[in-house]
């Protein structure tokens, strides 16, 4: 009787199997024996689940690398194709935890090998070469995407995801809503809306500007604008409203990365500091109406417009909208 299936019969796929699990392991082991290891470093780190598996797989060195496709009887060259010299990378970590326990370094450690990892695979398969600074943005990216997953998972929904119509900020206060909006693949419009108590308009801009940005960083190039524009008009008690649930997070815990989105953040708190009372709040889409019209207005000009207690017709409409909402 064959015992590596389930009906007792021998099968050329199960053999397969049996040897493919058998080379694994002796792989495996050869290549981490006597290594202590604290599992730690991968387990309970914030990442998602699929750079955790890269990780496990590669501190026990069952990764489909040149080496171990070789020791599988696959003819081809050892050296790695982008030149990047084989360690073992159970060891390494080993070494490093001695000195770092922080599971956020971890965190950004194993986004960027993962970032590595894509990048060998696409110089193999496609021949495309990307940065190495690209792969530590999109790790860093990647980290605070994960970050910001789990606050809004934890979040109370119906104080923060669900509020879906404009409403109107505190008597003395000056509600700033601000959007982007794409005008071609090189080219996005920046809208912001400044409204009192009652719902009037008392500030209101658009400006277009050159460039393809992630989205996020649109919407935070939009936010800056308005802010600067509400300021120089005067008014220094502002709630910030945008419908990016990720720039709202940032500013809500004053949350600066090492990334480009990081730095205009950075600039917005920095604004802020400067205003007598500065709040900010979270609208969905359909909230956000006034400001995101505005920031399409940008296809009828070509440079930056302000209006002062007024907006373009069209907007207009959709601030009549709002204000008929409130008032049932």
């Amino acid at each position: 009787m064959w015992h590596c299936s389930e009906d007792g019969r021998f099968s050329v796929k199960s053999a397969y199997n049996l040897i493919t699990v058998e080379q694994m392991r002796d792989t495996a082991s050869s290549s981490n024996v006597g290594v202590p290891f604290d599992w730690k470093m991968v387990w309970n780190v914030e990442v998602p689940q699929k750079i955790k598996m890269l990780a496990w797989r590669g501190v026990r060195d069952v990764v489909a690398s040149h080496g171990n496709l070789a020791r599988r009887g696959v003819t081809l060259e050892l050296t790695c194709p982008m030149k990047i010299p084989r360690e073992n990378l159970r060891e390494w970590c080993s070494s490093v935890w001695k000195f770092v326990k922080d599971l956020n370094w971890w965190s950004l450690f194993w986004s960027i090998a993962w970032g590595v990892w894509l990048r060998r695979n696409g110089w193999t398969f496609d021949r495309k070469r990307m940065v190495g600074t690209d792969v530590i943005r999109k790790a860093v990216s990647i980290v605070g995407k994960f970050e910001l997953a789990k606050e809004v998972r934890n979040t109370n929904p119906h104080a923060m995801l669900f509020e879906t119509r404009w409403k109107p900020p505190l008597a003395g206060v000056i509600k700033l809503n601000s959007d982007a909006a794409l005008l071609s693949p090189n080219e996005v419009g920046f809208g912001g809306a400044m409204r009192d108590y009652v719902g009037d308009v008392v500030v209101a801009t658009c400006f277009r500007m050159e460039g393809g940005f992630d989205v996020d960083i649109a919407e935070a190039l939009a936010m800056r604008h308005a802010l600067s524009i509400t300021m120089e008009a005067g008014f220094l008690r502002l709630c910030l409203e945008t419908n990016c649930l990720k720039l709202h997070s940032h500013l809500k815990k004053g949350y600066v990365t090492p990334t480009p989105f990081g730095r205009i953040v950075s600039d917005i708190l920095t604004l802020s500091r400067l205003c007598h009372f500065c709040s900010s709040s979270f609208v969905k889409r359909d909230g956000n109406r006034v400001a995101h019209g505005l920031a399409k207005a940008c296809n009828q000009f070509s440079n930056l417009r302000v209006w002062l207690e007024e907006c373009p017709s069209d907007v207009m409409e959709l601030v009549l909208a709002d204000l008929s909402h409130n008032d049932a």
